[in-house]
């Protein structure tokens, strides 16, 4: 059967529990052939719409259209109607679905409000107002009945609502009750037998059958109480249309008032009793739980703190749930301390009926679990509790078999975290199949990790004990001197490696303190640093010192002290790590000066390289440039020569004097390149202009700069150091930016010049800052070096790139 013709089923199932009902409500028909005092329908189309679904919609208006034809109602009328009924269901079930967080078992009092309110009361509205416009609309209906057809539709369209969509609300999902059927026999003769009697009487005792309400609201509920309510209004309706009890007795519309009031009373006040009673039972079960799991923590914190061992406080823990959720079988997987993939099982068991469980017990005992692999292999894989309904059911149980054989059906399992990890799964059986319990495994879950305290507790013991055999080891063949002096800093524990390094042996070391052994400029220090630590407001400290040997020989010393506070937190001993560095500080100390002589090396080539280059620039300008203005001389001599009845030769030389123009100006960018002359004639600041200007020109990328007033006091070195990396950087932006702009500052301050680049193009990748093949950014970086500047860049992918050069402004 496909899943098209089941729907097409469901709405036609509807269809007809509608059509059905509206011919019962029909009975009930006194203002017009198709308008009812009682209207069953409306509450069928609700209730069938919040328990199966708003897609089921054209059931309803199917059902509602077939039953106003068939009934007289003109096609377009009955259209109108079936509209206005299917509008009802659809807006009520929405509203309670979606706004009102609406239950159908009317088990809350605010879900038998809500029904009242959205369901009887507003949607209703819509089917009223509708179906009297379409009746009035086809001229079935004469103006001056409107008010009161109205009020009738809408009456019977809300009491079908507070009469049938409880009864099918709570007895279509409700589970069968056990027990109790004598006491609902006689219950129901009551109803019968009390209503019966009383709407023969042509008086009002009919509001006498209350107390029988009562009785089914107090002892069985919402559904109980929707079913009485229901033969209530059976009967009365039945006996009303046929002229009997207190409803017949004045005109119509005041005997259809009294019966809808006498019903919808009924119904609402039986439903709001039932609910308050529901929610009272349910506080006080849930109060009975609550005490329960609370003794239940307690006796396994008490467990968790006073057990000996973690396997006693597992014992009593499994005990203990097993005792107070009536769980009557509980058993311990551990997990393997060589794989951690795996659950081996334990031999903690409770089980109240141990003859009974003999085939689980049996199977559990030898079967290894993996991660992912039956229930607390789940656990395992997820850390988090699982629940199976029924285990004999459940093909990723591998005991399933057995757990069948010794009458188990429910299981469920909690995690023992230790840190991220888990080290146990605890896991409980039922004989009973048991949907999942959330408060339960929350408090499961708890003493899962109070457990899982008292193993770390046990694991973090046993490791203390194997960390300190482990220290004392250390501590005495330790390659680093280690010493430990008391809040005096004087020593009272000391390794070998320490007292060869200083030269005093450990009795020696004993009647000395740091101040002692430390050298006299570094004592200062010394001393701030260790009442910082006496104070509390730093627990460690790292510093180099020289320490003074028992030879009289000077060491450097690379030195950690801790401190190592007492129960109130207090420093009550100090813990120093020392190392011997004497040999790298010398090291270091030569290093310094191989660097120094380096960057003056470095600084003496690049002086002498912008020497050269000044020099062959001025050659180059004055030697070349010369004799090119020479030749252009004697090529201008002989045009003026050349007859006019030579134009070929006129054309030559003009080709000629082009290419020594061409010749001459490229003469001068070279020279430029080599040795700007604004640089050395008009400073820092017109350089810079120059080469913006230059750079524009040349690569068609605009270049905005940025200048202080006045010229920045600078030396040549300085300057010239400071114009080449910024040729650089302008160099970098044509080959690598892919910019269309580029703002250029200079800002000066007393003690610094700092010159910034930034560009709009793709930007700097992360990688390329620290490229060791890029000759361009070490070049500008060893320039700034050499006079204790330096140069830092930043950009981010298709953000552009800033680079920063910051340079003293002397020595």
């Amino acid at each position: 059967m496909t899943h098209r013709f089941r729907y097409l089923l469901r709405i036609a199932a509807v269809a007809a529990a509608y059509y059905a009902a509206a011919r019962v409500g029909l009975l009930a028909a006194v203002a017009q052939s198709v308008v009812s005092s009682a209207w069953p329908p409306s509450g069928v189309a609700l209730a069938a719409l919040l328990l199966l679904g708003l897609r089921l919609w054209p059931g309803i208006a199917l059902g509602a259209f077939l039953l106003n034809w068939t009934a007289g109602v003109s096609a377009a009328a009955a259209a109108g109607i079936a509209t206005g009924n299917t509008l009802e269901a659809v807006a009520g079930a929405w509203v309670l679905g979606q706004v009102v967080d609406f239950r159908p078992s009317l088990e809350r009092v605010r879900d038998v409000i809500a029904l009242v309110v959205v369901g009887a009361l507003a949607s209703t509205t819509l089917s009223a107002t509708l179906g009297v416009a379409s009746l009035w609309a086809s001229g079935a209906v004469a103006p001056d009945a409107l008010r009161r057809l109205w009020l009738v539709w809408w009456s019977g369209d809300a009491l079908g609502d507070v009469l049938v969509a409880p009864l099918l609300l709570t007895w279509v999902r409700a589970a069968r009750a056990a027990g109790r059927r004598l006491e609902a026999a006689g219950l129901l003769a009551a109803l019968l037998l009390l209503t019966g009697l009383l709407l023969r009487n042509p008086l009002s005792y009919v509001y006498a059958v209350f107390p029988v309400l009562v009785w089914a609201a107090l002892r069985f509920g919402s559904r109980g109480t929707a079913m009485a309510t229901a033969v209530v209004a059976t009967l009365t309706i039945w006996y009303t249309l046929h002229g009997l009890g207190p409803f017949v007795a004045s005109a119509p519309t005041e005997n259809l008032a009294l019966l809808q009031t006498f019903l919808g009373l009924t119904a609402v006040t039986g439903l709001v009793l039932a609910a308050v009673v529901t929610e009272r039972g349910a506080a006080e079960g849930a109060l009975g739980r609550e005490v329960a799991f609370v003794e239940l923590l307690q006796t396994v914190a008490v467990a968790a703190n006073e057990a000996p061992t973690a396997e006693h406080a597992l014992r009593t823990a499994i005990g203990a749930v097993c005792r107070v959720t009536g769980w009557p079988v509980g058993h311990v997987y551990l997990v393997s301390a060589d794989e951690p993939e795996v659950l081996r099982p334990s031999t903690i068991w409770q089980d109240d009926h141990r003859s009974l469980r003999e085939p689980f017990r049996r199977v559990t005992e030898v079967t290894t679990l993996r991660r992912g692999v039956g229930l607390p292999g789940r656990v395992l894989a997820t850390k988090h509790p699982a629940w199976v309904l029924d285990v004999t059911r459940d093909a990723n149980v591998p005991r399933a078999d057995a757990a069948a054989q010794s009458g188990l059906r429910a299981g469920l399992a909690v995690p023992v975290p230790v840190g991220a990890d888990v080290a146990a799964v605890l896991e409980f059986f039922s004989p009973d199949a048991i949907a999942p319990d959330q408060a339960l495994l929350g408090v499961l879950s708890h003493i899962g990790t109070q457990l899982g305290r008292v193993i770390e507790r046990e694991r973090a013991a046993e490791a203390l004990r194997e960390r300190e055999a482990l220290l004392g080891a250390m501590f005495d063949q330790s390659a680093v001197g280690i010493a430990v002096a008391d809040r005096s800093a004087r020593f009272i524990r000391s390794n070998r490696a320490f007292q060869e390094m200083i030269g005093y042996d450990a009795a020696e070391l004993e009647s000395l303190s740091h101040a002692d052994i430390t050298y006299a400029e570094d004592l200062l220090e010394h001393r701030e640093l260790m009442a910082e630590l006496a104070r509390g407001t730093r627990s460690s400290f790292t510093f180099e010192k020289r320490y003074c040997r028992k030879d009289g020989r000077m060491i450097w010393a690379h030195v950690t002290v801790s401190a190592l506070p007492a129960e109130d937190g207090t420093p009550q001993r100090f813990v120093g790590m020392v190392e011997d560095v004497t040999e790298r500080k010398s090291a270091e100390a030569e290093l310094d000066r191989h660097r120094t002589q380096l960057r003056g090396l470095a600084a003496r080539l690049e002086a002498a390289r912008e020497a050269e280059r000044a020099r062959i620039a001025r050659e180059i300008h004055d030697e070349l440039g010369q004799a090119l203005t020479a030749l252009k001389i004697d090529v201008l001599w002989l045009k003026k020569r050349i007859p006019a009845s030579s134009p070929e030769l006129t054309r030559k030389l003009d080709g000629m004097t082009a290419i020594i123009d061409g010749t001459a100006q490229g003469i001068q960018r070279v020279a430029a390149e080599l040795r700007p002359s604004v640089l050395d004639e008009l400073g820092l600041r017109a350089a810079i202009e120059w080469e913006a200007h230059e750079f524009a020109t040349r690569t068609g990328i605009e270049c905005r700069v940025e200048l202080p007033e006045g010229q920045p006091a600078l030396d040549a070195s300085r300057a010239t150091a400071v114009f080449r990396i910024f040729q650089e950087a302008l160099t970098n932006v044509a080959r690598h930016a892919a910019a269309t702009h580029v703002i250029v500052r200079l800002g000066v301050s007393p003690n610094a010049l700092e010159l910034t680049v930034q560009d709009n193009g793709r930007g700097i990748r992360e990688g390329a800052l620290h490229d060791s093949r890029s000759l361009g950014l070490l070049g500008m970086r060893e320039r700034a070096g050499n006079f204790h500047g330096n140069v830092t860049i930043a950009g981010n992918p298709g953000a552009g790139t800033t680079l920063t050069v910051t340079m003293p402004r002397s020595a």
